[in-house]
Protein backbone atom coordinates (compact mmCIF):
# COMPACT_ATOMS: atom_id res chain seq x y z
CA UNK A 1 0.00 0.00 0.00
CA UNK A 2 1.32 3.69 -0.48
CA UNK A 3 0.45 6.70 2.00
CA UNK A 4 0.99 9.70 0.92
CA UNK A 5 3.43 10.49 4.32
CA UNK A 6 5.99 8.87 2.64
CA UNK A 7 8.41 11.83 2.50
CA UNK A 8 7.48 13.73 5.86
CA UNK A 9 9.72 13.54 8.51
CA UNK A 10 9.36 10.25 10.81
CA UNK A 11 7.97 13.11 13.73
CA UNK A 12 5.20 14.47 11.38
CA UNK A 13 1.78 12.86 11.05
CA UNK A 14 1.35 10.66 8.63
CA UNK A 15 -1.41 11.91 6.29
CA UNK A 16 -3.53 9.06 4.97
CA UNK A 17 -6.76 9.35 2.24
CA UNK A 18 -9.70 7.27 3.42
CA UNK A 19 -9.21 5.05 1.09
CA UNK A 20 -4.97 4.32 2.18
CA UNK A 21 -6.23 4.50 5.76
CA UNK A 22 -8.82 2.04 5.12
CA UNK A 23 -6.79 -0.47 3.13
CA UNK A 24 -4.18 0.04 5.84
CA UNK A 25 -6.87 -0.79 8.88
CA UNK A 26 -7.74 -4.03 6.64
CA UNK A 27 -3.99 -5.13 5.98
CA UNK A 28 -3.38 -4.92 9.69
CA UNK A 29 -6.75 -6.36 10.98
CA UNK A 30 -5.47 -9.37 7.96
CA UNK A 31 -1.82 -9.72 9.43
CA UNK A 32 -3.20 -10.11 13.05
CA UNK A 33 -5.16 -13.56 12.27
CA UNK A 34 -8.33 -11.31 11.45
CA UNK A 35 -10.57 -13.11 8.44
CA UNK A 36 -11.35 -10.77 5.20
CA UNK A 37 -14.93 -9.89 6.73
CA UNK A 38 -13.57 -8.88 9.87
CA UNK A 39 -11.12 -6.62 8.43
CA UNK A 40 -13.52 -4.96 6.02
CA UNK A 41 -16.31 -4.14 8.83
CA UNK A 42 -13.30 -2.91 10.77
CA UNK A 43 -11.60 -0.65 8.80
CA UNK A 44 -15.09 0.74 7.82
CA UNK A 45 -15.93 1.73 11.20
CA UNK A 46 -12.38 3.04 11.99
CA UNK A 47 -12.41 5.64 9.18
CA UNK A 48 -15.46 6.36 9.65
CA UNK A 49 -14.53 7.63 13.22
CA UNK A 50 -11.49 9.32 12.19
CA UNK A 51 -13.93 11.35 9.73
CA UNK A 52 -15.95 12.22 12.47
CA UNK A 53 -12.56 13.31 14.31
CA UNK A 54 -13.60 10.65 17.09
CA UNK A 55 -9.92 9.30 17.47
CA UNK A 56 -9.77 7.74 21.11
CA UNK A 57 -12.30 4.97 18.70
CA UNK A 58 -10.72 5.11 15.63
CA UNK A 59 -6.85 4.00 14.38
CA UNK A 60 -6.07 4.54 18.10
CA UNK A 61 -8.80 2.16 19.45
CA UNK A 62 -7.68 -0.34 16.69
CA UNK A 63 -4.14 -2.17 18.23
CA UNK A 64 -6.99 -3.30 20.81
CA UNK A 65 -8.59 -5.20 18.50
CA UNK A 66 -5.00 -6.29 17.19
CA UNK A 67 -3.62 -7.67 20.31
CA UNK A 68 -7.00 -9.15 21.40
CA UNK A 69 -6.73 -10.79 17.99
CA UNK A 70 -3.40 -12.11 18.93
CA UNK A 71 -4.04 -13.18 22.62
CA UNK A 72 -7.46 -15.02 21.54
CA UNK A 73 -9.99 -12.66 23.43
CA UNK A 74 -10.86 -12.25 19.53
CA UNK A 75 -11.69 -14.78 17.32
CA UNK A 76 -10.28 -13.60 13.73
CA UNK A 77 -11.91 -16.47 12.36
CA UNK A 78 -15.64 -15.97 13.71
CA UNK A 79 -18.70 -16.28 11.61
CA UNK A 80 -21.65 -14.83 12.93
CA UNK A 81 -25.28 -15.95 12.72
CA UNK A 82 -29.24 -15.51 13.31
CA UNK A 83 -29.96 -17.52 15.97
CA UNK A 84 -33.57 -15.79 16.27
CA UNK A 85 -35.74 -13.78 13.75
CA UNK A 86 -39.56 -12.56 14.49
CA UNK A 87 -41.04 -10.41 12.18
CA UNK A 88 -39.89 -7.27 13.87
CA UNK A 89 -36.71 -8.94 15.88
CA UNK A 90 -33.30 -10.51 14.81
CA UNK A 91 -30.83 -12.23 17.28
CA UNK A 92 -27.49 -12.42 15.90
CA UNK A 93 -24.11 -14.59 18.00
CA UNK A 94 -21.10 -12.49 16.96
CA UNK A 95 -19.25 -15.95 17.42
CA UNK A 96 -16.90 -13.89 19.75
CA UNK A 97 -15.53 -11.83 16.93
CA UNK A 98 -16.45 -8.22 16.39
CA UNK A 99 -19.89 -6.55 17.06
CA UNK A 100 -18.96 -4.46 13.51
CA UNK A 101 -19.01 -8.04 11.93
CA UNK A 102 -21.93 -9.25 13.17
CA UNK A 103 -24.12 -5.49 12.34
CA UNK A 104 -22.69 -5.59 9.02
CA UNK A 105 -24.11 -8.98 8.22
CA UNK A 106 -27.65 -8.72 8.76
CA UNK A 107 -28.15 -4.50 8.85
CA UNK A 108 -29.55 -4.74 5.27
CA UNK A 109 -31.99 -7.81 6.82
CA UNK A 110 -32.48 -5.33 9.61
CA UNK A 111 -33.57 -2.26 7.33
CA UNK A 112 -36.66 -4.19 5.84
CA UNK A 113 -37.60 -5.65 8.51
CA UNK A 114 -37.99 -2.09 9.84
CA UNK A 115 -40.13 -0.67 6.67
CA UNK A 116 -41.92 -3.47 6.52
CA UNK A 117 -43.31 -3.94 10.40
CA UNK A 118 -42.39 0.30 11.14
CA UNK A 119 -39.92 -0.88 13.60
CA UNK A 120 -37.23 -3.26 14.19
CA UNK A 121 -34.75 -4.55 16.86
CA UNK A 122 -31.37 -6.07 16.44
CA UNK A 123 -29.64 -7.72 19.63
CA UNK A 124 -26.07 -9.12 18.89
CA UNK A 125 -24.48 -11.21 22.26
CA UNK A 126 -20.77 -12.90 22.39
CA UNK A 127 -19.20 -9.94 20.87
CA UNK A 128 -16.12 -7.89 21.62
CA UNK A 129 -16.24 -4.79 22.69
CA UNK A 130 -18.08 -2.42 20.08
CA UNK A 131 -15.98 0.53 19.45
CA UNK A 132 -17.63 3.72 18.65
CA UNK A 133 -21.67 3.33 18.87
CA UNK A 134 -22.72 6.15 16.79
CA UNK A 135 -20.85 3.77 14.05
CA UNK A 136 -24.40 1.49 14.00
CA UNK A 137 -26.86 4.49 14.66
CA UNK A 138 -25.62 6.44 11.30
CA UNK A 139 -25.52 3.36 9.52
CA UNK A 140 -28.85 2.60 9.92
CA UNK A 141 -30.31 6.70 9.52
CA UNK A 142 -28.33 6.70 6.42
CA UNK A 143 -30.81 4.33 5.27
CA UNK A 144 -33.57 6.43 6.26
CA UNK A 145 -34.32 5.15 9.07
CA UNK A 146 -34.60 6.88 13.30
CA UNK A 147 -31.70 4.56 15.09
CA UNK A 148 -30.99 4.36 19.03
CA UNK A 149 -28.50 1.95 20.16
CA UNK A 150 -26.28 0.82 23.00
CA UNK A 151 -23.83 -1.73 24.11
CA UNK A 152 -22.16 -2.83 27.39
CA UNK A 153 -18.72 -2.98 28.33
CA UNK A 154 -16.73 -4.91 31.23
CA UNK A 155 -16.94 -3.69 34.56
CA UNK A 156 -15.42 -0.23 34.46
CA UNK A 157 -18.05 2.24 36.05
CA UNK A 158 -18.90 2.54 39.36
CA UNK A 159 -22.62 3.57 40.12
CA UNK A 160 -25.13 4.09 42.86
CA UNK A 161 -22.60 4.50 45.50
CA UNK A 162 -20.31 1.57 44.72
CA UNK A 163 -16.76 2.03 45.79
CA UNK A 164 -15.44 0.14 42.41
CA UNK A 165 -16.18 -1.06 38.87
CA UNK A 166 -19.93 -2.47 38.84
CA UNK A 167 -21.25 -1.76 34.90
CA UNK A 168 -19.78 -0.65 31.44
CA UNK A 169 -18.88 2.58 30.20
CA UNK A 170 -22.28 1.51 28.48
CA UNK A 171 -22.72 4.17 25.40
CA UNK A 172 -25.54 4.91 23.75
CA UNK A 173 -26.00 6.71 20.26
CA UNK A 174 -29.23 8.84 19.01
CA UNK A 175 -29.26 9.28 15.22
CA UNK A 176 -31.92 11.21 12.70
CA UNK A 177 -32.01 10.66 9.43
CA UNK A 178 -30.94 13.51 7.39
CA UNK A 179 -30.41 14.15 3.45
CA UNK A 180 -26.98 15.88 4.13
CA UNK A 181 -25.79 13.24 6.35
CA UNK A 182 -27.71 11.66 9.81
CA UNK A 183 -27.94 14.04 12.82
CA UNK A 184 -26.22 11.68 15.39
CA UNK A 185 -25.20 11.61 18.87
CA UNK A 186 -23.53 9.83 21.22
CA UNK A 187 -22.41 9.29 24.61
CA UNK A 188 -20.82 7.35 27.30
CA UNK A 189 -22.84 6.44 30.43
CA UNK A 190 -18.99 7.64 32.19
CA UNK A 191 -18.01 10.99 32.96
CA UNK A 192 -15.65 10.31 29.38
CA UNK A 193 -14.47 7.22 27.74
CA UNK A 194 -12.56 4.78 29.32
CA UNK A 195 -9.60 5.04 26.14
CA UNK A 196 -9.53 8.86 26.81
CA UNK A 197 -8.47 8.15 30.96
CA UNK A 198 -5.95 5.94 29.36
CA UNK A 199 -4.48 8.10 27.07
CA UNK A 200 -4.24 10.47 30.06
CA UNK A 201 -2.39 8.24 31.77
CA UNK A 202 0.06 7.01 28.66
CA UNK A 203 0.81 10.77 28.58
CA UNK A 204 1.34 11.50 32.36
CA UNK A 205 -1.16 13.86 32.46
CA UNK A 206 -3.67 14.42 35.43
CA UNK A 207 -7.64 13.83 34.73
CA UNK A 208 -10.26 16.15 36.05
CA UNK A 209 -12.12 15.66 39.24
CA UNK A 210 -15.44 13.51 38.60
CA UNK A 211 -13.65 11.20 35.82
CA UNK A 212 -12.37 8.31 38.37
CA UNK A 213 -11.78 6.75 41.44
CA UNK A 214 -8.90 5.50 42.79
CA UNK A 215 -8.63 1.65 43.76
CA UNK A 216 -9.54 2.64 47.72
CA UNK A 217 -12.38 4.08 46.28
CA UNK A 218 -11.55 7.55 46.33
CA UNK A 219 -12.13 10.71 43.67
CA UNK A 220 -8.81 11.16 41.91
CA UNK A 221 -7.13 13.33 39.46
CA UNK A 222 -4.69 10.68 39.12
CA UNK A 223 -5.02 8.87 35.78
CA UNK A 224 -2.59 5.74 36.46
CA UNK A 225 -5.31 5.56 39.60
CA UNK A 226 -8.30 5.70 37.80
CA UNK A 227 -6.76 3.03 35.77
CA UNK A 228 -6.41 0.51 38.44
CA UNK A 229 -9.51 2.28 40.38
CA UNK A 230 -13.62 3.02 38.20
CA UNK A 231 -14.68 5.65 36.20
CA UNK A 232 -17.57 7.52 37.38
CA UNK A 233 -20.63 8.06 35.95
CA UNK A 234 -21.29 11.90 33.92
CA UNK A 235 -24.51 12.63 36.05
CA UNK A 236 -24.47 10.71 39.46
CA UNK A 237 -27.51 8.67 40.05
CA UNK A 238 -29.17 9.81 36.68
CA UNK A 239 -26.04 8.86 34.37
CA UNK A 240 -25.86 5.07 36.32
CA UNK A 241 -29.73 4.86 35.72
CA UNK A 242 -29.03 4.95 31.78
CA UNK A 243 -25.78 2.66 32.37
CA UNK A 244 -28.03 0.15 33.90
CA UNK A 245 -30.67 0.76 31.35
CA UNK A 246 -28.54 0.08 28.72
CA UNK A 247 -26.65 -2.53 29.81
CA UNK A 248 -29.58 -4.70 30.54
CA UNK A 249 -31.05 -4.43 26.77
CA UNK A 250 -27.70 -4.77 25.34
CA UNK A 251 -27.54 -8.39 27.15
CA UNK A 252 -31.19 -9.15 25.86
CA UNK A 253 -29.72 -12.25 23.83
CA UNK A 254 -27.59 -13.38 25.74
CA UNK A 255 -24.04 -10.75 26.09
CA UNK A 256 -22.43 -10.69 29.74
CA UNK A 257 -23.06 -9.15 32.58
CA UNK A 258 -20.44 -6.10 32.50
CA UNK A 259 -19.49 -7.59 35.87
CA UNK A 260 -19.06 -11.55 34.61
CA UNK A 261 -17.02 -10.20 31.06
CA UNK A 262 -13.31 -10.60 30.88
CA UNK A 263 -11.28 -7.39 30.01
CA UNK A 264 -11.10 -6.52 26.65
CA UNK A 265 -7.47 -5.59 26.58
CA UNK A 266 -5.67 -8.61 28.85
CA UNK A 267 -5.69 -12.34 29.06
CA UNK A 268 -7.13 -14.74 26.89
CA UNK A 269 -10.91 -14.75 27.65
CA UNK A 270 -13.16 -12.94 25.37
CA UNK A 271 -15.49 -10.35 26.85
CA UNK A 272 -18.50 -11.81 25.03
CA UNK A 273 -20.72 -8.52 25.69
CA UNK A 274 -23.99 -7.77 23.48
CA UNK A 275 -25.51 -4.57 21.96
CA UNK A 276 -28.65 -3.18 20.63
CA UNK A 277 -30.25 -1.69 17.71
CA UNK A 278 -33.66 -0.31 17.21
CA UNK A 279 -34.55 1.25 13.54
CA UNK A 280 -37.85 2.96 13.27
CA UNK A 281 -39.15 4.01 9.68
CA UNK A 282 -40.75 7.45 10.78
CA UNK A 283 -43.22 6.93 7.62
CA UNK A 284 -44.64 4.35 9.43
CA UNK A 285 -46.00 6.90 11.73
CA UNK A 286 -46.13 10.15 9.69
CA UNK A 287 -44.82 10.62 6.17
CA UNK A 288 -43.62 14.34 6.95
CA UNK A 289 -42.12 13.46 9.99
CA UNK A 290 -38.55 14.22 8.39
CA UNK A 291 -39.60 17.59 7.91
CA UNK A 292 -41.19 18.12 11.09
CA UNK A 293 -38.13 17.26 12.74
CA UNK A 294 -35.87 19.07 10.85
CA UNK A 295 -37.37 22.38 11.22
CA UNK A 296 -37.58 21.98 14.50
CA UNK A 297 -33.83 21.07 15.08
CA UNK A 298 -33.45 24.74 12.80
CA UNK A 299 -35.50 26.64 14.65
CA UNK A 300 -33.30 25.52 17.91
CA UNK A 301 -30.76 26.71 15.72
CA UNK A 302 -31.56 29.79 14.99
CA UNK A 303 -33.87 30.75 18.02
CA UNK A 304 -31.44 29.64 21.23
CA UNK A 305 -28.53 28.25 19.48
CA UNK A 306 -28.77 24.73 20.26
CA UNK A 307 -27.00 22.74 17.28
CA UNK A 308 -27.82 19.18 17.61
CA UNK A 309 -25.97 16.54 15.84
CA UNK A 310 -25.48 18.72 12.54
CA UNK A 311 -22.99 16.63 10.05
CA UNK A 312 -19.62 17.99 9.51
CA UNK A 313 -17.71 17.57 6.05
CA UNK A 314 -15.28 15.13 6.62
CA UNK A 315 -12.01 15.94 6.22
CA UNK A 316 -10.52 14.53 2.77
CA UNK A 317 -7.09 12.93 4.45
CA UNK A 318 -6.80 11.81 7.94
CA UNK A 319 -3.39 12.57 9.69
CA UNK A 320 -2.25 9.47 12.11
CA UNK A 321 0.51 10.16 14.55
CA UNK A 322 3.51 8.30 14.34
CA UNK A 323 3.09 5.65 17.01
CA UNK A 324 -0.56 4.96 15.91
CA UNK A 325 0.69 4.80 12.08
CA UNK A 326 3.43 2.24 13.28
CA UNK A 327 1.44 0.12 15.70
CA UNK A 328 -0.83 -0.83 12.82
CA UNK A 329 2.16 -1.37 10.34
CA UNK A 330 3.84 -4.00 12.70
CA UNK A 331 1.02 -6.10 12.06
CA UNK A 332 1.65 -6.23 8.15
CA UNK A 333 3.32 -9.17 6.90
CA UNK A 334 6.50 -7.91 5.63
CA UNK A 335 6.03 -9.07 2.25
CA UNK A 336 2.31 -8.08 2.43
CA UNK A 337 3.78 -4.62 3.05
CA UNK A 338 6.46 -4.55 0.87
CA UNK A 339 3.79 -5.89 -1.90
CA UNK A 340 1.44 -3.17 -1.68
CA UNK A 341 4.38 -0.33 -1.83
CA UNK A 342 5.65 -1.60 -5.35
Amino acid sequence: MTASSSTRTTDSPHRLAHEELRSLCEAAVRGAGGSADMASALARATVDAEARGKTAVGAAHLPDYLDALRSGRLDGAAEPRVTGSRAAALTVDAANGTAQQAFESVIDDLVGRARDAGVAVLSIHRSFTAGELGYYARRLAAQGLIALTGSNSPALVSVHGAREAVTGTNPMAFALPHPDGPRMFDQAASATAWVNVRAAADRGEAIPDGWALDPQGEPTTDAAAGMLGALLPFGGAKAANIALMIELLAVLSGGEFSLDAAPFDAGEDPPSVGLFAVAIDPTAFDPGYADRAEEHLQRLTAEHGVDFGRRKTPPSHIDLSRDVYEALARSIPADTAQEGAS
